[in-house]
C-alpha cells in the first residue's frame, strides 16, 4: 500500500522500488513526504508529531515503514 503510493502517486515511477532504494535519490522532496505522510495518517488512523520526523528515518521503504510501525504500535515512547 505504502509502496504503490510512493510510485503512483508521489514519484509517478513506472518501476518499483527496491526496500533499500533511496528515495530522495528516487525523486522524493519535503512536499512529496508531507504528502506521504498526510496519506500515512488518513490511511492509518495515526497522527504523527512533527517533532517524531527524521528524515533519515524515511530514507527508503524499508525504513518508512518500520517508521511507520513504529507509530502506530501502541503505548509507543
Amino acid at each position: 500500500m505504502l509502496h504503490d503510493h510512493l510510485v503512483n502517486e508521489i514519484l509517478l515511477r513506472r518501476t518499483p522500488l527496491g526496500p533499500d532504494e533511496d528515495l530522495f535519490e528516487a525523486g522524493l522532496d519535503s512536499m512529496a513526504l508531507t504528502r506521504v505522510l498526510v496519506f500515512v495518517e488518513d490511511r492509518f488512523g495515526i497522527r504523527i508529531p512533527d517533532e517524531d520526523v527524521v528524515v533519515d528515518e524515511l530514507s527508503t521503504l524499508a525504513r518508512m515503514a518500520r517508521f511507520v510501525t513504529a507509530q502506530a504500535t501502541p503505548g509507543r515512547t
